[in-house]
């Protein structure tokens, strides 16, 4: 009855909170920025809406025609969603399938091979997953051209259902992370007494890894496939905007009503709670809930000296011992963070010197005074990397952009870190369990939720113009940089609360409590060396998660700082240079064979993606502390070995043998 409870409470939940994000566009519909009054009509036209069978309905946009009709609520779910559905469970089975696959043969292999496998793994990793559809695209043009054999049809026109190539772009990325996870999991595994004792019997490494790992790894990656179904259903939107499916997200662009928003958000939401929950039933998991002893305790949460004491434990510049060591000493953090600094210095010096001037070349004259050549130009001895369609140099855009690119993805990812941490000591130290169960049912209902459609939705309203704006460039930067970094915090919030919690639970922590410990030497002393190097780790993932967004978002038109609609053109103009808007613009290169447009961008974004992915595998590996362990418990044997008996000797001569 309790579990039944808990699944229902958290279902309940999730669907009240899709309901207050469907309602949320309607902030900003009005004369004022934040229109309450809007919202609530919003909401209640949401809850009438479903209370009304007759209003079941969405609406459907005529192509190359203004007209829209109703689509009933069925017609919706037996056509539309199923395709989107189809082409995306299709492309998680083949990534799952794959990924399992490839991870036997890597365990399995040793030496180069393995090691190539292992750095090819890292770079697939730093490609965005629109670069591989660009990738296909152009190989498909490419064969089309010389052989005449189209290979197979990347969009749909005029309703058709195309499968291949969609499930193929989608399953790539996540297939290279499920083959990550699965690789980190079997080696991780293969380090338990089980492992040694099987082996010990004269079981071969695949009988070993197949008959007594698997089951244990597959249930592990069960648990953690939530973050990649949650980047696969964000990429799913890309995918079908790029070849043109009609499903999701088509629906969701013409619809774009409170009603439509929460129809379409609910059942992407739906059918993933059913299956995570029924699966975590039958395997018997439990939520993480906080140590009984602290339910006897009265923390203060209004002692100023208290919350300052909280506050200086996170900003310290006391660190461990060995994130200092990993930070200064280790060379997979040093030098990417070094080519990451150079990239931002490069942009901000040009800006200082330059005023980021960028320069036009309409067309270019030769000798005579004739026109040789009308803009986009191709790369040449006066312009290194070409131009774009309106003549501006593709370098000197780069050189303006990098900056805006790496300052706001470093900002937005401190700012979810910063923010997580504050909310994670109120969720652990003042939330009742009942306070908890609430944020850790939100944060369970967003992991269903593409964080790139819930993030297009809170945007759309802000950074897309057809007049005037009203609001400045400064003002859009910073409810942009406040939306992207508040609307993971329910799942920011409850990782980091939980982390806590995990600590909480330990005896010395509990005797440190018993003894009068206040909640700032907990958190000193007994939590953050614990949760730092955690803390660090998923601030480089929220900065690789936030530059996938930021070209999703622009792909969508949703651009860093906003976007005009323009008289004379028929596609939005970023209002400012930045990486992943010259990458979303140029989109269309493949067609035109101009791929000097989109290829400088998308390198420099796949360098900052692979420095902050070799930062991050940097921070995982903790190979200094043991390399400096063994050296001292070897010399401490020698020393030892010189006065000992003959036995000890004998095991220290074995111990170098080995």
């Amino acid at each position: 009855m309790k579990q039944f409870w808990t699944i229902s409470t958290k279902f309940i939940f999730g669907v009240i909170g899709i309901m207050l994000i469907s309602a949320t566009p309607a902030l900003f519909n009005g004369a004022s920025f934040l229109n309450f009054r809007s919202y609530v009509e919003a909401l209640r036209l949401i809850f009438a809406g479903f209370t009304t069978p007759s209003e079941w309905t969405l609406s459907y946009q005529i192509p190359f025609s203004l007209e829209t009709i109703p689509v009933s609520f069925s017609k919706f779910l037996s056509g539309p969603y199923v395709y989107s559905m189809s082409i995306f469970l299709m492309a998680l089975l083949l990534a799952v399938v794959s990924a399992f696959v490839l991870s036997f043969m890597v365990i399995l292999s040793t030496g180069f091979f393995k090691r190539s496998m292992l750095e090819l793994i890292k770079l697939l990793q730093s490609f965005p997953d629109f670069a591989y559809i660009f990738l296909i695209q152009i190989g498909v043009i490419a064969i089309f051209q010389q052989t005449g054999f189209l290979l197979l049809s990347f969009y749909s026109l005029g309703g058709e259902e195309i499968y291949l190539a969609p499930v193929v772009c989608l399953a790539v990325v996540p297939e290279v992370l499920f083959l990550k996870l699965f690789i980190l999991l079997y080696e991780d595994e293969q380090r338990h007494p089980y492992v040694e004792l099987a082996r010990s019997k004269g079981l071969s490494r695949f009988e070993v890894l197949w008959k007594h790992c698997t089951s244990n790894v597959l249930k592990s990656a069960f648990y953690q496939s939530k973050s990649i179904v949650w980047l696969a259903l964000s990429a799913l939107l890309i995918i079908e905007y790029l070849f043109g499916v009609e499903g999701i997200l088509y629906y969701l662009q013409n619809d774009f009503s409170p009603k439509g928003i929460a129809f379409i958000l609910l059942t992407v939401f739906i059918p993933f709670f059913i299956f995570y929950t029924a699966v975590e039933l039958w395997l018997g998991t439990y939520e993480i809930e906080r140590n009984a002893v602290f339910s006897k305790f009265n923390l203060r949460l209004l002692d100023l000296n208290e919350l300052r004491a909280s506050l200086r434990s996170f900003f310290s510049k006391r660190k461990p011992a060995e994130t200092r060591s990993a930070l200064y000493k280790n060379p997979r953090i040093l030098i990417p963070s070094f080519i990451v600094l150079g990239l931002l210095t490069a942009s901000v010096l040009y800006a200082l010197f330059t005023g980021d001037a960028i320069e036009q070349t309409n067309y270019v004259y030769d000798d005579d005074g004739s026109i040789e050549s009308s803009s986009p130009h191709p790369p040449s001895t006066t312009s290194l990397f070409g131009t774009d369609p309106f003549g501006y140099s593709i370098a000197q855009q780069l050189m303006v952009g990098m900056k805006y690119t790496i300052v706001l993805s470093l900002l937005i990812a401190s700012l979810r870190i910063v923010f997580g941490y504050l909310f994670g000591i109120v969720y652990t130290f003042f939330f009742t369990d009942k306070l908890r169960h609430f944020v850790n049912s939100i944060a369970e209902g967003m992991h269903f939720l593409p964080l790139t459609l819930v993030t297009y939705l809170l945007l759309r309203p802000v950074l897309i113009s057809f007049g005037e704006w009203d609001l400045s460039l400064a003002e859009r930067l910073i409810f942009q940089v406040l939306i992207m970094s508040l609307v993971v915090l329910p799942i920011t919030t409850s990782t980091i609360g939980n982390e806590m919690n995990e600590t909480l639970k330990k005896d010395y922590v509990i005797s440190s409590v018993l003894m009068g410990g206040s909640m700032s030497w907990i958190l000193s002393k007994h939590i953050q060396p614990e949760l730092w190097p955690k803390l660090v780790l998923m601030w480089v993932q929220h900065i690789i998660q936030v530059l996938q967004m930021f070209v999703h978002l622009g792909i969508l038109n949703i651009f860093v700082g906003g976007a005009l609609a323009q008289s004379d053109y028929p596609r939005l103009v970023p209002e400012i240079y930045e990486l992943s808007g010259m990458i979303a613009i140029s989109r269309e290169v493949f067609s035109t064979n101009q791929f000097w447009m989109i290829l400088p961008p998308l390198a420099v974004f796949m360098i900052l993606i692979y420095c902050f992915i070799t930062i991050a595998e940097g921070l995982t590996k903790k190979q200094l502390p043991v390399v400096q362990a063994e050296r001292e418990n070897a010399q401490d044997l020698k020393k030892s070995s010189d006065a000992a008996p003959s036995f000890t000797r004998i095991r220290y001569a074995e111990a170098n043998e080995k």
